[in-house]
């Protein structure tokens, strides 16, 4: 979340135990960034239907007495007015260093919300905390991907698929947990249900140890079946764990380089359609994009007018024929 975006907020919350809990907010903005502390009090908990849809009726407030207000001013757009952030008016929501619970439905019925940010520190998790948040695709955690974070709640929460950042110090970690789903079958002569499970989100939901992610166990998935069907998904997490290497194994990261040189073509259009011009380097720089390539890769980025890529491709071609005029001197 960009600081220049924040609008002004209105926050009502209540003391509990020598701290705070947030029962609801209001802004000019549907992305929220609720601060470490208010008045001094830290705040530690995301309380019960804090941000859920109100046509549920179900109010946060109700039987609430000693209720709280803290207002931040905020940089507002021209003609914006403060209304109730909840359900599908929520974006983007940044969460303190320090909350340690998300009450019971708390998120439910955000479906426009996509991405929320948090910080260090295990997380408890009410019943139903983001059902139906259907749109939340992307965790922004400020911490290294070794240490305790409330990862394992949102991966038994969410059956989307899920990339999940880690940063600090300059470090960047991306995991991409594929999408999963269930399904009960029934044998109605038998009476039986049959239960499955499809996709390789599941599994790779069950790399976590003790709340950690474990590493190693997450990269040696790639190799199975579920996740090798899945062609996108599987390029994706490949090409994710390739420009943000944290912790990957030689071993990995030859299968990882493998696996995308089997599919160049889809690999390299992958990039060009994101206009990303850095990644295309990345493909370089491992000998994905070779040079028999760059023809390709420079006339699709024409065909979809992706500026940053043309100049990348050609600047890379400017460097080949260097090469190759240097070597006809010799």
């Amino acid at each position: 979340m960009k600081e220049e975006i924040l609008g002004s907020l209105a926050i009502k919350y209540m003391i509990k135990d020598e701290y705070a809990v947030i029962l609801s907010c209001s802004g000019t903005s549907g992305y929220i960034k609720i601060p470490e502390k208010i008045e001094g009090i830290p705040v530690k908990e995301i309380g019960a239907y804090s941000f859920s849809s109100p046509e549920e009726g179900i109010s946060p407030l109700k039987d609430l007495t000693e209720i709280r207000e803290y207002f931040f001013k905020g940089i507002d757009t021209p003609f914006s007015s403060m209304e109730l952030i909840s359900g599908k008016k929520l974006k983007d929501v940044f969460l303190p260093e320090g909350i340690t619970r998300i009450g019971e439905y708390a998120f439910y019925n955000c479906t426009e919300l996509e991405s929320i940010g948090l910080g260090e520190g295990t997380i408890e998790f009410g019943n139903g905390a983001f059902m139906n948040c259907d749109s939340l695709r992307r965790l922004r955690f400020r911490t290294d991907a070794t240490s305790f974070t409330g990862l394992a709640g949102f991966l038994r929460e969410i059956q989307g698929e899920l990339t999940v950042i880690f940063e600090k110090d300059g470090t960047r970690a991306e995991f991409i947990f594929p999408e999963y789903y269930e399904e009960s079958i029934e044998n109605t002569p038998a009476r039986l249900f049959h239960y499955l499970i499809h996709g390789a989100g599941y599994r790779y939901r069950q790399c976590l140890k003790k709340g950690i992610l474990e590493i190693p166990m997450y990269d040696a998935l790639f190799l199975t079946p579920e996740i090798q069907t899945e062609e996108d998904t599987a390029l994706r997490i490949a090409l994710s764990r390739l420009r943000h290497p944290y912790m990957l194994s030689e071993v990995h990261k030859m299968q990882y380089i493998h696996y995308l040189k089997l599919h160049k073509e889809e690999t390299v259009k992958l990039y060009i359609l994101k206009n990303d011009a850095k990644g295309l380097l990345t493909l370089r720089q491992e000998d994905i994009l070779t040079p028999a390539l760059m023809d390709y890769a420079l006339k699709e980025s024409i065909l979809r007018k992706q500026p940053e890529c043309i100049g990348v491709l050609m600047s890379m071609q400017g460097e080949k024929t260097e090469k190759d005029d240097n070597k006809f001197e010799l």
